[in-house]
Protein backbone atom coordinates (compact mmCIF):
# COMPACT_ATOMS: atom_id res chain seq x y z
CA UNK A 1 0.00 0.00 0.00
CA UNK A 2 3.00 2.25 -0.68
CA UNK A 3 1.99 5.71 -1.15
CA UNK A 4 -1.31 5.36 -0.10
CA UNK A 5 -2.99 7.70 2.21
CA UNK A 6 -5.86 7.20 5.06
CA UNK A 7 -7.62 9.85 6.07
CA UNK A 8 -9.19 9.72 10.21
CA UNK A 9 -11.45 12.62 11.33
CA UNK A 10 -11.78 12.24 14.84
CA UNK A 11 -8.45 10.37 15.33
CA UNK A 12 -7.06 11.93 17.93
CA UNK A 13 -9.60 10.23 20.57
CA UNK A 14 -11.95 7.07 20.99
CA UNK A 15 -12.86 5.19 17.82
CA UNK A 16 -10.82 7.55 15.46
CA UNK A 17 -7.69 6.92 17.74
CA UNK A 18 -8.00 3.03 17.65
CA UNK A 19 -8.56 2.96 13.69
CA UNK A 20 -6.02 5.76 13.11
CA UNK A 21 -3.47 3.30 14.73
CA UNK A 22 -4.81 0.34 13.08
CA UNK A 23 -4.38 2.05 9.72
CA UNK A 24 -0.85 2.73 10.36
CA UNK A 25 0.25 -0.63 11.33
CA UNK A 26 -1.69 -2.09 8.06
CA UNK A 27 0.62 0.62 5.98
CA UNK A 28 -1.09 3.47 5.40
CA UNK A 29 0.18 6.71 5.87
CA UNK A 30 -2.48 8.32 7.63
CA UNK A 31 -3.70 12.15 8.44
CA UNK A 32 -4.61 12.18 11.79
CA UNK A 33 -7.64 15.21 11.72
CA UNK A 34 -8.84 16.45 15.10
CA UNK A 35 -9.70 19.55 16.37
CA UNK A 36 -9.54 18.61 20.00
CA UNK A 37 -12.46 19.77 20.54
CA UNK A 38 -14.66 19.13 24.23
CA UNK A 39 -17.23 16.87 23.90
CA UNK A 40 -19.49 19.55 22.98
CA UNK A 41 -17.63 20.97 20.00
CA UNK A 42 -15.90 24.08 22.55
CA UNK A 43 -12.42 24.65 22.47
CA UNK A 44 -9.16 23.18 20.43
CA UNK A 45 -6.32 21.20 21.60
CA UNK A 46 -3.59 20.11 19.06
CA UNK A 47 -2.20 17.12 21.44
CA UNK A 48 -4.75 14.48 20.96
CA UNK A 49 -3.88 14.83 17.40
CA UNK A 50 -0.14 14.94 17.79
CA UNK A 51 0.07 12.18 20.17
CA UNK A 52 -1.97 9.51 18.21
CA UNK A 53 0.34 10.67 15.51
CA UNK A 54 3.29 10.16 17.56
CA UNK A 55 2.22 6.79 18.80
CA UNK A 56 1.73 5.29 14.85
CA UNK A 57 5.02 6.74 14.58
CA UNK A 58 6.48 4.53 17.38
CA UNK A 59 4.97 1.71 15.92
CA UNK A 60 6.91 1.94 12.48
CA UNK A 61 4.37 3.85 10.67
CA UNK A 62 3.83 7.41 8.46
CA UNK A 63 1.51 9.89 10.32
CA UNK A 64 0.83 13.90 10.07
CA UNK A 65 -0.92 15.26 12.47
CA UNK A 66 -3.92 18.02 11.70
CA UNK A 67 -5.71 20.10 14.46
CA UNK A 68 -8.46 21.25 12.57
CA UNK A 69 -12.04 21.61 12.01
CA UNK A 70 -14.00 19.50 10.20
CA UNK A 71 -16.35 22.31 9.83
CA UNK A 72 -14.32 25.06 8.71
CA UNK A 73 -13.59 25.10 4.80
CA UNK A 74 -10.18 25.64 5.68
CA UNK A 75 -9.22 22.77 7.74
CA UNK A 76 -11.37 20.72 5.21
CA UNK A 77 -8.86 22.14 2.45
CA UNK A 78 -5.73 21.59 4.98
CA UNK A 79 -6.85 18.01 5.10
CA UNK A 80 -7.17 17.33 1.42
CA UNK A 81 -3.54 18.80 1.07
CA UNK A 82 -2.19 16.71 3.66
CA UNK A 83 -2.96 13.85 2.17
CA UNK A 84 -2.05 14.56 -1.30
CA UNK A 85 1.44 15.69 -0.07
CA UNK A 86 1.61 12.68 1.71
CA UNK A 87 0.77 10.05 -1.29
CA UNK A 88 -2.62 9.85 -2.31
CA UNK A 89 -6.01 9.40 -0.23
CA UNK A 90 -7.70 6.43 -0.70
CA UNK A 91 -9.30 5.70 2.14
CA UNK A 92 -11.52 8.53 4.47
CA UNK A 93 -12.98 7.35 7.87
CA UNK A 94 -15.44 9.64 8.96
CA UNK A 95 -15.09 9.49 13.01
CA UNK A 96 -15.69 12.85 14.27
CA UNK A 97 -18.32 13.85 16.37
CA UNK A 98 -20.09 15.77 19.48
CA UNK A 99 -23.18 15.53 21.15
CA UNK A 100 -25.57 18.34 22.65
CA UNK A 101 -28.33 16.21 24.27
CA UNK A 102 -31.54 17.74 25.29
CA UNK A 103 -34.75 17.00 24.90
CA UNK A 104 -37.10 18.36 21.95
CA UNK A 105 -38.34 21.32 24.20
CA UNK A 106 -35.20 22.77 24.97
CA UNK A 107 -33.15 21.72 21.98
CA UNK A 108 -32.30 25.12 20.71
CA UNK A 109 -31.21 25.91 16.74
CA UNK A 110 -27.73 26.44 17.59
CA UNK A 111 -27.38 22.88 19.46
CA UNK A 112 -29.14 21.63 16.43
CA UNK A 113 -26.64 22.89 13.93
CA UNK A 114 -23.79 22.14 15.74
CA UNK A 115 -24.82 18.30 16.05
CA UNK A 116 -25.55 18.15 12.32
CA UNK A 117 -22.38 20.48 11.07
CA UNK A 118 -19.94 17.45 12.43
CA UNK A 119 -21.09 14.86 12.17
CA UNK A 120 -22.99 14.98 8.63
CA UNK A 121 -21.93 18.23 7.12
CA UNK A 122 -18.09 17.62 7.34
CA UNK A 123 -18.92 14.35 6.58
CA UNK A 124 -20.16 15.46 2.76
CA UNK A 125 -17.16 18.08 2.79
CA UNK A 126 -14.44 15.84 3.61
CA UNK A 127 -15.61 13.13 1.38
CA UNK A 128 -16.29 15.75 -1.79
CA UNK A 129 -12.80 17.31 -1.07
CA UNK A 130 -10.79 13.70 -1.74
CA UNK A 131 -13.72 12.21 -3.84
CA UNK A 132 -11.47 12.81 -7.56
CA UNK A 133 -8.38 11.22 -5.28
CA UNK A 134 -10.49 7.98 -4.24
CA UNK A 135 -11.61 7.62 -7.93
CA UNK A 136 -8.20 8.38 -9.35
CA UNK A 137 -6.83 5.41 -6.65
CA UNK A 138 -8.80 3.16 -8.62
CA UNK A 139 -10.24 1.14 -4.85
CA UNK A 140 -10.84 4.54 -2.60
CA UNK A 141 -12.69 3.49 0.71
CA UNK A 142 -15.06 5.52 2.56
CA UNK A 143 -16.57 4.41 5.95
CA UNK A 144 -18.43 6.30 8.07
CA UNK A 145 -19.13 6.31 11.25
CA UNK A 146 -22.67 6.27 12.45
CA UNK A 147 -24.81 5.16 15.75
CA UNK A 148 -27.60 2.93 16.54
CA UNK A 149 -29.40 6.06 17.46
CA UNK A 150 -29.67 7.60 13.77
CA UNK A 151 -31.62 4.01 12.57
CA UNK A 152 -33.71 3.34 15.52
CA UNK A 153 -34.21 6.58 18.20
CA UNK A 154 -33.09 7.90 21.54
CA UNK A 155 -34.29 10.39 23.66
CA UNK A 156 -33.08 13.58 23.93
CA UNK A 157 -30.88 13.10 20.49
CA UNK A 158 -32.64 14.71 18.12
CA UNK A 159 -29.72 16.62 16.70
CA UNK A 160 -27.36 13.19 16.75
CA UNK A 161 -30.12 10.68 15.26
CA UNK A 162 -30.93 12.47 12.42
CA UNK A 163 -27.51 13.52 11.79
CA UNK A 164 -26.42 10.02 12.10
CA UNK A 165 -29.37 8.57 9.67
CA UNK A 166 -28.02 11.49 7.37
CA UNK A 167 -25.10 9.25 7.24
CA UNK A 168 -27.33 6.38 5.64
CA UNK A 169 -28.64 8.39 2.38
CA UNK A 170 -24.91 9.79 2.02
CA UNK A 171 -23.36 6.41 1.82
CA UNK A 172 -25.69 4.77 -0.59
CA UNK A 173 -25.05 7.69 -2.94
CA UNK A 174 -21.41 7.41 -2.64
CA UNK A 175 -21.54 3.76 -2.74
CA UNK A 176 -23.99 3.91 -5.81
CA UNK A 177 -21.56 6.64 -7.45
CA UNK A 178 -18.32 4.74 -6.82
CA UNK A 179 -19.11 1.97 -7.82
CA UNK A 180 -17.90 2.49 -11.84
CA UNK A 181 -14.73 3.84 -10.32
CA UNK A 182 -14.08 0.86 -7.05
CA UNK A 183 -15.03 3.06 -5.10
CA UNK A 184 -17.05 1.72 -1.88
CA UNK A 185 -19.07 3.33 0.52
CA UNK A 186 -20.20 1.42 4.30
CA UNK A 187 -22.05 3.03 7.42
CA UNK A 188 -20.25 1.72 10.60
CA UNK A 189 -22.71 1.56 13.46
CA UNK A 190 -19.76 1.19 16.26
CA UNK A 191 -20.75 0.58 20.38
CA UNK A 192 -17.59 1.03 22.04
CA UNK A 193 -16.79 3.12 26.14
CA UNK A 194 -15.74 6.16 24.78
CA UNK A 195 -16.26 9.61 26.49
CA UNK A 196 -19.26 9.63 24.89
CA UNK A 197 -20.59 6.94 26.60
CA UNK A 198 -19.02 7.93 29.50
CA UNK A 199 -20.71 11.68 29.49
CA UNK A 200 -23.99 9.28 29.65
CA UNK A 201 -26.04 10.06 32.86
CA UNK A 202 -26.97 6.98 34.47
CA UNK A 203 -30.38 8.60 34.92
CA UNK A 204 -32.28 4.92 35.36
CA UNK A 205 -31.88 1.72 36.40
CA UNK A 206 -31.82 0.56 32.79
CA UNK A 207 -28.70 2.85 31.90
CA UNK A 208 -26.80 2.52 35.17
CA UNK A 209 -26.31 -1.22 34.60
CA UNK A 210 -26.16 -0.55 30.61
CA UNK A 211 -23.09 1.67 31.98
CA UNK A 212 -21.64 -0.89 34.08
CA UNK A 213 -20.72 -3.48 31.49
CA UNK A 214 -20.28 -1.13 28.50
CA UNK A 215 -16.30 -0.76 29.32
CA UNK A 216 -15.98 -4.56 27.76
CA UNK A 217 -16.54 -3.29 24.17
CA UNK A 218 -13.42 -1.43 23.74
CA UNK A 219 -12.50 1.12 20.90
CA UNK A 220 -9.47 -1.21 20.13
CA UNK A 221 -12.30 -4.15 19.47
CA UNK A 222 -14.17 -1.87 16.61
CA UNK A 223 -10.94 -1.12 14.64
CA UNK A 224 -10.21 -4.34 12.65
CA UNK A 225 -13.99 -3.55 11.13
CA UNK A 226 -12.73 -0.19 10.00
CA UNK A 227 -9.61 -0.93 8.71
CA UNK A 228 -10.52 -3.80 6.85
CA UNK A 229 -13.27 -1.65 5.47
CA UNK A 230 -10.78 0.21 4.01
CA UNK A 231 -8.19 -2.65 2.81
CA UNK A 232 -8.22 -4.53 -0.73
CA UNK A 233 -10.15 -7.29 0.47
CA UNK A 234 -12.74 -4.86 1.90
CA UNK A 235 -14.06 -4.02 -1.48
CA UNK A 236 -16.02 -6.87 -1.38
CA UNK A 237 -18.84 -4.83 0.86
CA UNK A 238 -19.91 -1.80 -0.01
CA UNK A 239 -23.16 0.11 0.61
CA UNK A 240 -23.91 -1.88 3.82
CA UNK A 241 -24.39 -0.80 7.19
CA UNK A 242 -22.35 -3.15 10.20
CA UNK A 243 -22.35 -2.96 13.42
CA UNK A 244 -19.75 -3.88 15.78
CA UNK A 245 -20.01 -4.29 19.41
CA UNK A 246 -16.70 -6.03 21.04
CA UNK A 247 -16.92 -9.97 20.08
CA UNK A 248 -20.05 -9.07 17.84
CA UNK A 249 -20.47 -8.29 14.43
CA UNK A 250 -23.98 -7.31 13.25
CA UNK A 251 -25.50 -6.65 9.44
CA UNK A 252 -27.82 -4.30 9.79
CA UNK A 253 -30.96 -4.38 7.40
CA UNK A 254 -31.76 -1.01 5.51
CA UNK A 255 -35.20 0.35 4.88
CA UNK A 256 -37.03 -1.47 1.75
CA UNK A 257 -41.10 -1.67 1.40
CA UNK A 258 -42.42 -4.84 3.18
CA UNK A 259 -46.22 -4.75 2.80
CA UNK A 260 -48.64 -3.68 -0.15
CA UNK A 261 -51.99 -2.24 -0.16
CA UNK A 262 -54.15 -1.43 -3.26
CA UNK A 263 -57.04 0.79 -3.10
CA UNK A 264 -58.23 0.88 -7.47
CA UNK A 265 -61.14 3.21 -6.28
CA UNK A 266 -58.70 5.43 -4.47
CA UNK A 267 -58.12 6.34 -0.20
CA UNK A 268 -60.96 7.11 1.80
CA UNK A 269 -60.84 6.73 5.70
CA UNK A 270 -62.09 3.07 5.44
CA UNK A 271 -58.87 1.78 2.88
CA UNK A 272 -56.63 3.61 5.44
CA UNK A 273 -57.74 1.70 8.18
CA UNK A 274 -56.94 -1.49 6.82
CA UNK A 275 -53.29 0.11 7.38
CA UNK A 276 -53.71 0.43 11.21
CA UNK A 277 -55.11 -3.64 11.17
CA UNK A 278 -53.11 -7.02 10.13
CA UNK A 279 -51.82 -8.30 7.81
CA UNK A 280 -50.11 -4.36 7.26
CA UNK A 281 -49.87 -3.84 11.23
CA UNK A 282 -48.01 -6.71 11.41
CA UNK A 283 -45.09 -5.22 9.68
CA UNK A 284 -44.54 -2.14 11.57
CA UNK A 285 -41.67 -1.56 13.64
CA UNK A 286 -42.17 -1.92 17.43
CA UNK A 287 -41.18 1.65 19.58
CA UNK A 288 -38.06 0.84 20.70
CA UNK A 289 -34.35 2.49 21.48
CA UNK A 290 -30.94 1.40 20.84
CA UNK A 291 -30.97 0.60 24.72
CA UNK A 292 -33.83 -1.65 23.94
CA UNK A 293 -32.08 -3.79 21.41
CA UNK A 294 -28.93 -3.26 23.35
CA UNK A 295 -28.85 -2.96 26.36
CA UNK A 296 -27.00 -6.04 27.70
CA UNK A 297 -23.33 -6.79 28.13
CA UNK A 298 -21.31 -6.69 25.30
CA UNK A 299 -19.16 -9.71 24.29
CA UNK A 300 -16.05 -9.02 25.46
CA UNK A 301 -12.80 -9.78 23.27
CA UNK A 302 -9.98 -11.66 24.93
CA UNK A 303 -6.48 -11.14 24.17
CA UNK A 304 -4.43 -13.75 23.12
CA UNK A 305 -1.67 -14.02 25.48
CA UNK A 306 1.80 -14.46 23.65
CA UNK A 307 3.28 -15.94 26.55
CA UNK A 308 1.40 -18.86 26.69
CA UNK A 309 -0.59 -19.00 23.16
CA UNK A 310 -3.99 -19.27 25.05
CA UNK A 311 -6.90 -16.87 26.02
CA UNK A 312 -6.87 -15.57 30.02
Amino acid sequence: MADEVAIVTGGGRGIGAAVARRLGRDGFAVVVADSGAALDGSGTDPEPAARVAGKIGAEGGTARALPVDVTDPSGVEAIATAAAELGRAAALVHAAGNLADRSLAKLTPQAWRSVLAVHLDAAFACVRAVWPALKDSGRGRVVLVGGAAGLVGAVGQANYATAKAGLLGLMRVLALEGARSGVTANLVLPFAYTRMTESIPPATPRLEAYLRDAHRARPEDAAPLLAWLCSPDGGRVTGQVLGIRGGELLVWSQPRPVARLVAEGGWTRETLDSLAEPPLAAHFTPLEDEFDLFGGPPVPVRSLDDTTGTFP
